[in-house]
């Protein structure tokens, strides 16, 4: 005897799989455009002289990009070939260049805050454009 699962219960986790992806795609992307938009205030914060604003907005875009990895988290290969892995490399670079900032503007420097924050940017904005 041959069991078709067309529209059984195979269909059905077939249905339950597609939705659970494409939520936890919908809640990345969510958590980016949020990031960008902590990241924009950072930089403006930066410019208008606010260290503090610099730290805690660099800080919650640290934490939506945290959730965001959550929900679509990248492999890390052990011996990384350039180029192979571009989101999980940008990643990288996006919390990196947060960390400087953060370090910066602690440090009362102003200018290298906000362009270690602007570079964070760049990156993120390459992240969400790469494969």
């Amino acid at each position: 005897m041959k069991i078709s699962c067309a529209y059984g219960p195979c269909g059905l986790l077939a249905g339950l799989i597609f939705f659970a992806m494409s939520s936890a795609m919908v809640n990345a992307d969510e958590h980016s455009r949020k990031a960008q938009e902590y990241l924009e205030k950072a930089i403006k914060s930066g410019k208008e002289g606010s260290m503090e604003g610099v730290v805690s907005h660099t800080e919650e875009a640290r934490k939506e990009l945290i959730e965001q990895n959550k929900d679509h988290p990248y492999t890390n290969l052990q011996k990384p070939i350039y180029g192979e892995h571009e989101k999980a490399e940008h990643d990288k670079e996006i919390f990196e260049e947060m960390d400087v900032a953060i370090d910066e503007a602690k440090g009362g420097h102003t200018q290298e805050a906000v362009e270690a924050v602007e570079r964070a940017s760049v990156h993120l904005q390459e992240k969400e454009q790469s494969k």
